[in-house]
């Protein structure tokens, strides 16, 4: 802890509360601050000037802050005229390009203020760029003059960035071992998120595991291969065994394998799964019972809806609370068994869940025959008593008329916590007619007292009597500032409006769908107009 002394001749901090002495006090207050006026408090006094400091190089987006306080070995680079993007110039500076190897000074200099990053965002690309940096560049700057260390550069990282992308062949081949410097420059042992986006011409040689083998302590990792086709055709792994990573809690991952998903299955520690699942050969592993036992939120993108399923059957569901699921190639012909059966097999494998994200939205013109999200897959989401957020997204004209106001009462019954509600296709809208009406929408405010958004399908042909607590006020919603009807029919659009207003206070718009009968879209587009 640094104090500033009072024992000097000027009396500048006589007026200044002594917590304002302190560099820690300082730099929490700072930290909430911008830029310029963390510059502006950097020049104001001796008692600011450190801790200010301190909070505008902790961050580092790119080597150009850095780059522009060396104007004797750099140069401005404009490969397209200036006026394209003034808004990222303005953000960013201007392009630069280092022309020659630093003196011993502007090294000094670089090493004192990397000594202060904690956050920092590299882009390696061969086109200069406002936020990047050339392999050139780098070939001058990790030129250390006067035997100094390669080893002082950026000590205290413990968030890293780093992508190198957009280099031919040639460039790959020249640069590379300077591109790896700077890699294991950056990965340090204090490294807690490491998110690393490489193509396979900038990594041939990469032996990830041995660089990454210093930074076991990592907590976050993402990563957009988990291994690359090098041009040898050899694999280049960017992902080591996963299981060096004893305190990983958020992994994202794209292009993952079987193999890696059982090594995940076993750390303790994981959280937070984000994976990219293309498929691969072979069959999923078996798991033990306690697998993912720590796994709490998971997030998957995958194209097929069968490959999705076979995912889902395999990983372990019990203690998560935040599901999402994305496919949107349905290979088969007729995938009406594998819609029902995740849709089925989600509440049933995840009694804890409180939020679910489901999007299927995205059919090919092969839709299957009849195929309607019928009460009976719907009815086990009741038993998720915790339940704050069902947005189901399904092919058009995927959902059952057969849903009617006393099935989505029993469920609003059940969900007292439940803030969103989205039952939707990606175009069309519902099935009509719909079961639901006005009253429904009314139940669902009157039970779920918390709910901000909602999206389904109604009769709003008809307009119901208000409805009263209890305790005599009137059910009302002043959270709810949208809503989005797709394609419910409607008839009086000033009643509707009317009944809106008092329903939901807050109510500002009213979206429907792109498909919708022409009258009924004109006639929500004037209640949108009243309530705005």
């Amino acid at each position: 802890m640094r104090i500033i002394s009072a024992v000097e001749p000027s009396s500048w901090f006589d007026d200044m509360h002594r917590c304002l002495l302190i560099d820690e006090v300082l730099g929490n207050i700072f930290s909430w601050l911008e830029g310029p006026t963390l510059c502006n408090l950097a020049r104001t006094c001796r008692a600011f000037h450190e801790p200010a400091t301190a909070i505008i190089w902790r961050r580092l987006t790119g080597f150009g802050p850095i780059l522009r306080l060396l104007p004797g070995a750099t140069a401005t680079y404009w490969s397209e005229p200036r006026e394209v993007n003034p808004e990222s110039d303005e953000r960013h500076g201007p392009p630069m390009v280092v022309t020659r190897p630093l003196t011993l000074e502007e090294w000094l200099m670089v090493k004192r203020l990397s000594q202060r990053v904690r956050d920092i965002h590299v882009f390696v690309t061969q086109r200069p760029r406002c936020y990047s940096v050339t392999p050139g560049s780098l070939s001058l700057l990790l030129h250390p003059p006067g035997g100094e260390s390669l080893e002082s550069l950026f000590p205290n990282v413990q968030h890293l960035s780093f992508r190198c992308q957009g280099l031919g062949p040639l460039e790959a081949a020249r640069w590379q071992d300077r591109v790896l410097t700077l890699l294991r420059i950056l990965i340090r042992p204090q490294l807690s998120t490491l998110e690393l986006l490489l193509d396979g011409r900038s990594c041939a040689s990469l032996n990830a595991s041995g660089i990454l083998a210093s930074c076991s302590n990592v907590r976050t990792l993402h990563t957009y291969a988990a291994s690359l086709k090098t041009q040898e055709g050899t694999r280049a792994f960017v992902v080591p065994t996963i299981s060096s990573f004893q305190s990983l809690e958020t992994v994202r991952l794209y292009h993952v394998s079987w193999d890696l998903l059982a090594s995940l299955a076993r750390l303790k520690t994981l959280r937070r799964l984000y994976v990219d699942f293309r498929g691969s050969p072979g069959s999923p592993l078996p798991v033990e019972n306690d697998a993912f036992a720590g796994l709490r939120y998971l997030d998957t993108h995958i194209a097929s809806l069968e490959l999705s399923l076979r995912f889902h059957r395999w990983v372990p569901l019990d203690e998560l609370r935040s599901l999402s699921i994305v496919a949107t190639d349905f290979a088969r012909n007729d995938y009406s068994e594998d819609l029902e059966e995740l849709l089925t097999l989600i509440p049933l494998r995840g009694p804890l869940l409180e939020t679910i994200h489901v999007n299927l939205g995205f059919a090919p013109p092969r839709q299957p025959k009849h195929w309607v999200l019928t009460k009976s897959i719907l009815t086990p989401y009741v038993s998720l008593r915790n339940l704050k957020v069902l947005d189901i997204t399904l092919p058009s004209r995927s959902y059952s008329p057969q849903l009617t106001d006393d099935d989505l009462t029993q469920m609003a019954q059940s969900w007292p916590l439940l803030k969103e509600l989205h039952l939707r296709t990606y175009t069309c809208g519902w099935a009509l007619p719909t079961g639901l009406s006005l009253g429904g929408i009314v139940a669902l405010i009157q039970h779920c007292p918390d709910i901000e958004g909602i999206s389904l399908v109604f009769n709003a042909m008809e307009i119901p009597e208000a409805v009263y607590h209890p305790d005599g006020n009137l059910v009302q919603n002043t959270r709810i500032r949208s809503l989005q009807v797709g394609n419910s029919p409607i008839s009086s659009p000033e009643n509707v409006a009317t009944y809106l207003r008092l329903l939901m206070p807050g109510l500002l718009t009213v979206s429907t769908c792109n498909t919708m009968d022409s009258t009924h879209k004109m006639h929500w587009k004037a209640v949108s107009a009243s309530l705005a």
